[in-house]
């Protein structure tokens, strides 16, 4: 629902904004005699710019609300905060500017014109050099830059908004006299700019590139993950009751059920995992339909270039089960050596700890599992699952923290969608 009012916001933004854009000093030649738009018309644009702003704080308050729950921003969120100001102060010196063009064509040697033209040029290029900057910064900024640069945007918001009022009140003599017909297309030009916008995301999001999977605001989530492990290490051991306990048998197998009122403790043995590096991990029956038993090297793997073992974990195993635990509404099952979390009875993660290393078996969209295969040689395809979305990943010590987090985040984010 918020995506959605999102996305309205931003459609409206756009609608709106071309009206700006568009001169009214002749509004029945489009066959709309509406007398109070055409005597008013510097109010209506005014009444216009505050809506906008409006918008824009209402969809900043829920950005900051959004950030301090989930530590990250939806792009979703950030437009709509962001660009009905921006897009409003972009239309209102393009206004100014379609002003003083009529009236330097109409007359070459107005040389004051000419200043007043290249000066709102001037302004306008600013305006969408730093607005493309700022929305990027929009996005991943923290909620003190986040409002600082919200700030900012309303402030140029009143100075594109001064420029306009200025040049139609003191700078215009003759608006009336203005042909002004074909400016109607402008409402035209702006949609194709819009749709052209949404069909570039479209495409960039499908390219996802290698660094863009990397620049990720991590520290949010490390830091939450550091307080609930210090929360758990000063609260004392509870001993789950009967009710807190379910056990089922899988394939002769005992599995146990965790609420996340009790404490897990690995208790994984240092191995040596040269004989276990192409092993696949393996997964709960119930999403597992295929086994593979092939445990033979080929050529090709053979030249791959191993791991130095081992580094300091970090995170270390313990740290890394209670943070995915303290997601939303995850499950967390144990059976025999590995822990599974599940969001809606659906699988998203795998941990495995062997001591001086640990597995992970993730859900990942492919094209980014891929990009990280490409990248960290202990990160491969899971075969033993049939769905082509499973990763598994060997951690000796040399995957970085944040590519960790980033993977067990967009493995839950993905199982949410």
């Amino acid at each position: 629902m918020k995506k959605f009012f999102a996305n309205l916001v931003i459609f409206l933004s756009v609608l709106l904004i071309t009206v700006v854009a568009i001169p009214w000093n002749n509004l029945g030649q489009w066959g709309l005699n509406i007398s109070f738009l055409g005597d008013n018309e510097l109010l209506v644009k005014g009444g216009i710019g505050g809506f906008l702003f409006l918008l824009g704080l209402v969809f900043l308050i829920v950005s900051i609300r959004e950030y301090n729950y989930d530590g990250k921003l939806q792009q979703e969120t950030a437009n709509a905060a962001f660009l009905p100001m921006w897009l409003f102060s972009v239309a209102a010196t393009a206004y100014a500017a379609i002003l003083v063009a009529f009236i330097y064509t109409h007359d070459t040697t107005n040389q004051t014109a000419l200043i007043y033209l290249g000066g709102l040029g001037f302004l306008v290029l600013n305006i969408l050099g730093f607005g493309h900057l700022l929305s990027s910064g929009f996005k991943i900024r923290k909620n003190f830059s986040r409002i600082m640069i919200f700030v900012f945007l309303f402030e140029i918001l009143l100075v594109s908004g001064g420029a306009a009022y200025y040049v139609r009140t003191y700078v215009v003599t003759n608006y009336a006299s203005f042909y002004t017909y074909n400016y109607v297309l402008v409402g035209a030009v702006t949609f194709g700019f819009y749709i052209l916008h949404l069909i570039l995301l479209a495409v960039k999001k499908n390219r996802v590139s290698e660094e863009e999977l990397l620049q990720v605001d991590y520290e949010p989530e490390m830091k939450q993950a550091k307080q609930q492990v210090e929360k758990l290490a000063q609260a004392p051991m509870k001993k789950a009751g009967k009710k807190q306990q379910a056990l089922e048998q899988v394939d002769s197998r005992k599995t146990l059920i965790v609420s996340k009122d009790e404490t897990i403790q690995s208790k994984g043995k240092d191995m040596d995992p040269t004989n276990m590096l192409y092993e696949d991990v393996s997964v709960d029956p119930e999403f597992s339909q295929t086994s593979n038993q092939s445990r033979q090297i080929n050529s090709i793997d053979y030249y791959i270039e191993k791991p130095k073992m081992f580094k300091p974990l970090d995170p270390t195993f313990d740290l890394l089960v209670e943070y995915v635990r303290e997601l939303p509404n995850v499950v967390t099952k144990i059976a025999d050596e590995k822990i599974t979390f599940y969001l809606d009875r659906n699988p998203f993660l795998v941990l495995i700890n062997y001591g001086n290393y640990y597995r992970m078996a993730f859900k990942y969209e492919l094209e980014k599992g891929i990009r990280l295969i490409i990248k960290y040689p202990t990160i491969s395809k899971n075969k033993s699952t049939k769905d082509d979305l499973w990763f598994k990943a060997n951690n000796y010590g040399d995957l970085p923290k944040e590519v960790i987090y980033q993977i067990v985040k967009s493995s839950y984010d993905q199982s949410v969608k």
